[in-house]
C-alpha cells in the first residue's frame, strides 16, 4: 500500500543515455537499511555486494583488506568498476554475457493466456520455438544480462482487458525477437547478431524495455553519502572520509 518513491535516473544499456523512470507503487524501491555493526566484516557494499572486491576467506586480514577496498569504492565513486562498452557514459558497470547464448523459457513458466497463444502460434510457425517453450538466441556475447532476465512475463494489473493486452503485446515482442535471431545465418558473429537484438531494445515505450521490470541496469551506483553526487548534502572532504572510515572500523 506504499506510494511510489518518485522518479530516478536510469541509462538505456545500449547508448548510455539517461532517462526518467517513474517507480511503481505497491512497495516497490523501500529497502531496510543494514546496521553499521561490524560494518569493517560486511564488504562488499550496496544491496547486491557490488561494490568492491570479495575475499573469500573468513579471516580478520582479508575482511579488513576487502573493506578498505569497498569502503573507498563506496566514498569515491569515481573508483568504482567502469562498464566495459560504455564506459564514463553510465556511471557504473552493467553485467553482460560472457559468451554467445541462449535463453529458454518452459511454456510452465509463462501465463495461462500467453500458453494458449503460444500452442497457436506453435501450429503456425513450429520454426519458432524450442522443446516445450519458448527459445531465444542466439544472443551475442556482451548483452546486458538484466535487459532480458528483467522482462515483466506477468501483468501486475488485476484489470482482465488489461491482463490480455499486456500478454499478446509480449508475445508479439517474444516472437519478433526470436523471428529476428531466428533468420541469422548458423555462422553469424556476435556483431551481426547484436544489431538485431539493438533494434529491439527500443525505450520505456516500446521494445525490450518497455517490458523490463527493472531498467535500472548499473548494479554498482547509489548510496551517494559524503560525495558530491548526494543531493542537498555538502560533500566531505577526503580527510573527513579517512576520518570516517578509521571510525567505522571501531563499531
Amino acid at each position: 500500500e506504499l506510494p511510489s518513491v518518485g522518479t530516478i535516473k536510469v541509462h538505456h544499456p545500449i547508448t548510455g543515455k539517461e532517462w526518467e523512470y517513474h517507480m511503481p507503487a505497491g512497495g516497490r524501491g523501500y529497502t531496510r537499511p543494514a546496521s553499521l555493526i561490524s560494518v569493517w566484516s560486511t564488504a562488499p557494499f550496496l544491496l547486491n555486494n557490488s561494490v568492491g572486491k570479495f575475499e573469500a576467506s573468513p579471516s580478520v586480514e582479508a575482511r579488513m583488506k576487502s573493506f578498505e577496498n569497498s569502503i573507498e569504492q563506496l566514498l569515491w565513486p569515481e573508483k568504482r568498476d567502469k562498464d566495459e562498452v560504455l564506459g564514463d557514459k553510465v556511471p557504473g558497470r552493467i553485467e553482460r554475457t560472457t559468451e554467445k547464448s541462449f535463453l529458454r523459457v518452459p511454456s510452465g513458466y509463462l501465463p495461462d493466456s500467453l500458453q494458449d497463444l503460444l500452442g497457436f502460434e506453435r501450429r503456425v510457425l513450429p520454426w519458432l520455438f524450442g522443446p516445450g517453450g519458448i527459445e531465444i538466441g542466439p544472443i551475442p556475447k556482451g548483452t546486458p544480462v538484466n535487459l532480458l532476465a528483467n522482462l515483466n512475463l506477468l501483468p501486475e494489473t488485476t484489470d482482465l482487458g488489461e491482463r490480455a493486452q499486456h500478454d499478446k503485446t509480449l508475445l508479439r515482442l517474444l516472437l519478433k525477437l526470436k523471428k529476428d535471431l531466428k533468420a541469422l545465418p548458423k555462422d553469424a558473429s556476435d556483431e551481426e547478431a547484436r544489431r538485431i537484438l539493438t533494434n529491439l531494445v527500443g525505450d520505456e515505450k516500446e521494445g525490450l524495455l518497455a517490458f523490463n521490470k527493472c531498467p535500472d541496469f548499473v548494479v554498482n551506483r547509489g548510496h551517494y553519502f559524503g560525495t558530491d553526487k548526494a543531493e542537498g548534502e555538502p560533500a566531505l572532504q577526503d580527510q573527513e572520509k579517512r576520518a570516517l572510515i578509521e571510525f567505522l572500523k571501531t563499531l
